[in-house]
């Protein structure tokens, strides 16, 4: 089974990351840490089992990855979007970190999920979250 690794940094309102699988590198973009609130907070570090869904059980979101035993939360996926606005508590992949309409965002969203689709194919994996000042 193959492992991924994300390591965040924390800021007041996002959390960056970068995930690091099979030696490729995307970035994530996600909530800030607010004690793990629904909705509104990045998940915990820890080392999660995640599982490819053709489809979110909302139907908005098409080949993504669902992030499972995250403490006290559900439905948490990895799915495509550029800003925190585009999360309710998720991990957003993207290809490059940048900025939209001044806001910290990744960019290359579904270039991200098709690369990371073409590591690991529809395995699951692990994933390992770490949380480290590296600014």
């Amino acid at each position: 089974m193959k492992h991924a690794y994300l390591f965040r940094q924390r800021y007041k309102n996002y959390t960056y990351g970068f995930l690091i699988i099979e030696g490729n590198v995307l970035y994530t973009i996600e909530r800030p840490w607010l004690n793990n609130q629904r909705n509104v907070s990045c998940i915990p570090p820890g080392t999660y089992d995640v599982t490819f869904l053709p489809r979110s059980a909302s139907g908005k979101y098409r080949n993504v990855w669902h992030v499972h035993n995250v403490p006290g939360r559900s439905g948490i996926l990895i799915h495509n979007g550029n800003l925190v606005a585009h999360s309710r508590g998720c991990l957003i992949l993207g290809s490059s970190k940048g900025t939209l309409g001044g806001k910290p965002a990744v960019l290359g969203s579904r270039k991200a999920l098709r690369a990371l689709q073409s590591i690991v194919g529809t395995d699951p994996y692990k994933l390992t979250v770490v949380d480290k000042n590296y600014a």
